[in-house]
């Protein structure tokens, strides 16, 4: 933006300023929205799963393509939520 002299230049660039401020702001309100949505969408996901393994446990544990998806979440996972729900234990 080329800068132009006395009053009109300086209105314009304290206008710049603070056209800057209100998008960092609203930026900072849209990412802080879709972080909280995200966790929400994330705690569902975590209780519906939580609940399919529970109710599939035995055919989960019978068929080995199954438990190796769920050793694989046991390794992302550091809760050990999947080890104490099939009972696989430490290895």
């Amino acid at each position: 933006m080329r800068r132009r002299p006395g009053i009109g230049g300086l209105q314009t660039a304290a206008a710049a300023r603070v056209l800057k401020d209100q998008y960092r702001i609203l930026g900072e309100n849209v990412a802080r929205l879709k972080t909280d949505l995200m966790k929400e969408q994330l705690a569902t996901f975590r209780s519906q799963l939580e609940e399919f393994a529970r109710k599939h446990k035995t055919a989960i544990r019978k068929n080995p393509n199954s438990m190796r998806c769920v050793l694989k979440l046991e390794l992302a996972s550091n809760t050990g939520f999947w080890a104490e729900l099939f009972q696989i234990g430490d290895w």
